[in-house]
């Protein structure tokens, strides 16, 4: 245990297989500290978006503790799969990376993505009806994510409302 770094440290635990919830659950009730980003992903039915929350990195979370006084506890927790490292000692992250994703987290703990679409990009549809269709971005039409681009069809550009999610820009 000399080898370990002493004091508080930000650390990157691999959960079991969708464990995230109940390793969290563990750690935070012996006192420490998790960092579990979430985020949005929408799935199509019949044309409706339906939000789902998922972790942003699925089977990872983050842990903020002395390695030295806690490894045990963290190690062999619940749901925790291990602490990543390299060789046998764990390898502590440091604070910037923590603080770049919580700047990006709203108050409900979701990392948005962010979607930087302006007038005239072009853009390809990834999904849908107009799958791969390409296109060019016409305005944001809501705040619940609808956005208008006119479609490059054969001498024609009819206007389609979308979610965001269902597009990318194309690099120019």
């Amino acid at each position: 245990m000399d080898q370990f770094p002493s004091g508080l440290h930000w650390y990157v635990i691999r959960t079991k297989p969708h464990k995230e919830e109940q390793a969290k659950s563990f750690l935070e009730q012996h006192g420490i500290n998790i960092f579990l980003p979430w985020t949005e992903t929408f799935k199509f039915n019949a044309g409706t978006a339906i939000k789902k929350i998922k972790p942003l990195f699925p089977n990872y979370l983050f842990a903020h503790f002395d390695v030295k006084e806690n490894y045990p506890l963290v190690r062999w927790g619940k749901g925790v799969n291990q602490i990543l490292g390299f060789g046998k000692y764990p390898t502590a992250l440091s604070d910037e990376v923590i603080s770049i994703i919580k700047a990006r987290t709203d108050e409900n703990g979701i990392v948005k993505k962010a979607y930087h679409f302006q007038e005239n990009d072009h853009i390809r549809v990834t999904s849908g009806p107009f799958k791969d269709l390409l296109g060019i971005f016409d305005h944001w039409v809501s705040d619940s994510g609808r956005v208008r681009i006119l479609l490059n069809l054969i001498g024609y550009q009819p206007k389609v409302e979308l979610h965001y999610s269902q597009l990318e820009k194309l690099c120019a």
